[in-house]
Formats: structure tokens, C-alpha cells, sequence
């Protein structure tokens, strides 16, 4: 994927401060007016330098993979938008 997944972004601490310490950078310096938050991250993060890493198995998307929710090893589902289905969802993963 060219960019961050919307429905879930981990970042680790030594991530978070190289943000904290360049981000003014990709204030001033890219131009984010009309960008989504996911893809003003990504952008900002390479742009600092931070790289990345993909693990798409920490995400159950039902939009593009499919959502099991009865996987432990997802942190994360999406989309469950009506709160029957959520709801659905999260007696199936609380079991």
C-alpha cells in the first residue's frame, strides 16, 4: 500500500519522537491543507524519515480482507458501522 490504512495506525515511541521533534517541518514544508489525516501521516513520516512497516494481520477490515472476529491476534475491526454489528463483533471477539 502507497500509504498508512485509515481504520488503524500503530506508531512506536521512537516514532512519536521524531514527530514530536520534525513535524514542524511538514507544516511548513509539504502542503497538507486539503489532506486526511492518514495521508498527512504517512507523508510526514517518510518525509521525516521514519520508516515503516506493514502488518496488515493486526487489522480485521471487512471492507477489503475480511474481519474474523474471533481472532486474537487482531488488535482491531473494520468496518462495523451499525451497532448491531459491532456489537456482533464484539461478543465474538470478547469470547
Amino acid at each position: 500500500f502507497p500509504m498508512m490504512y485509515g481504520a488503524v495506525e500503530v506508531f512506536s515511541q521512537s516514532a512519536m519522537i521524531q514527530y514530536a521533534l520534525n513535524s514542524w517541518k511538514c507544516g511548513q514544508q509539504l502542503p497538507w491543507g486539503t489532506w486526511g489525516e492518514d495521508y498527512y501521516m504517512t507523508h510526514c513520516m517518510d518525509f521525516i524519515g521514519v520508516g515503516r512497516i506493514g502488518d496488515f494481520g493486526i487489522l480485521g477490515d471487512n471492507m477489503c480482507t475480511g474481519a474474523n472476529c474471533g481472532d486474537g491476534y487482531v488488535a482491531s475491526f473494520h468496518a462495523f458501522k451499525q451497532p448491531n454489528e459491532w456489537a456482533k463483533c464484539w461478543d465474538i471477539a470478547m469470547r
